[in-house]
């Protein structure tokens, strides 16, 4: 799976998993059979009030058509108001951000639907797929006119590995100050790392780390990720047996 990789300014390497080309065909394919479910379900709620045998067709189908509006908004309404995601990609676990990881604004949603119009709807989808076979992040016309790409929002197993990886039995403490922490002192320290790290949010990790340097009252020689993440370890393996 491609990767769209992040540089912070603290010279810290974030990654996320682009969505695949699958789940993004899967995921539109939901959400405008939603939107079909909707029109079919509006037209017969529309027929139960006898608009249809109405003698003014002008009318009827402007009445129909205003009830089609939010239908029409689908996709720009529901990644505005539900960061990034339809039901599709909520269903794939799949998200809209800006190329930087971070979440997008209302005008790049509303690019992006604009220009579906184009790389979806105009060629039958077939400008958007060659689109996002071939750039760099798999981004369709819209994502490069609105800077965004789709990213994949599934547990990262990596992350994982290093938090969780087992810890040998020649694992040296680096900070034996870690008896100071409870157990819910770790669980939270855990957390809140994790936290950072899926958001790509680099000021959270430098404050956990800060907190912890005055906490445990050490001077670590190191990156703030990779103080905690030693913090981490040396906690569990401390503690392993008790």
């Amino acid at each position: 799976m491609n990767k769209l990789q992040i540089n912070t300014p603290q010279n810290v390497k974030f990654e996320y998993d682009l969505a695949s080309l699958g789940a993004r065909i899967i995921a539109f394919g939901i959400d405008y059979f939603i939107i079909l479910c909707y029109a079919i379900l509006l037209y017969f709620l529309l027929n139960t009030t006898g608009l249809w045998e109405q003698s003014d067709t002008w009318l009827t189908m402007g009445i129909y058509m205003l009830g089609l509006l939010p239908a029409f908004f689908y996709p720009f309404l529901m990644e505005t108001f539900f960061s990034g995601q339809t039901i599709g990609k909520m269903i794939l676990k799949i998200r809209v951000v800006k190329i930087d990881g971070t979440r997008a604004t209302v005008y790049q949603y509303f690019i992006r639907w604009v220009c579906s119009i184009v790389d979806i709807f105009l060629c039958a989808g077939a400008l958007g797929i060659s689109s996002i076979v071939i750039t760099r992040n798999a981004q369709r016309i819209g994502d490069m006119a609105a800077d965004t790409a789709i990213i994949s929002t599934k547990q990262n197993t990596a992350i994982q590995q290093t938090l969780f990886a087992e810890i040998t039995q020649q694992y040296v403490v680096t900070f034996p100050e870690v008896i100071r922490l409870s157990d819910k002192d770790a669980n939270s320290i855990k957390d809140i790392y994790k936290k950072g790290y899926e958001r790509k949010d680099y000021n959270i990790i430098l404050a956990l780390s800060n907190k912890l340097v005055d906490l445990l009252n050490v001077k670590p020689q190191m990156r703030p990720e990779e103080f905690i993440d030693i913090v981490i370890k040396d906690y569990y393996y401390t503690f392993r047996d008790k």
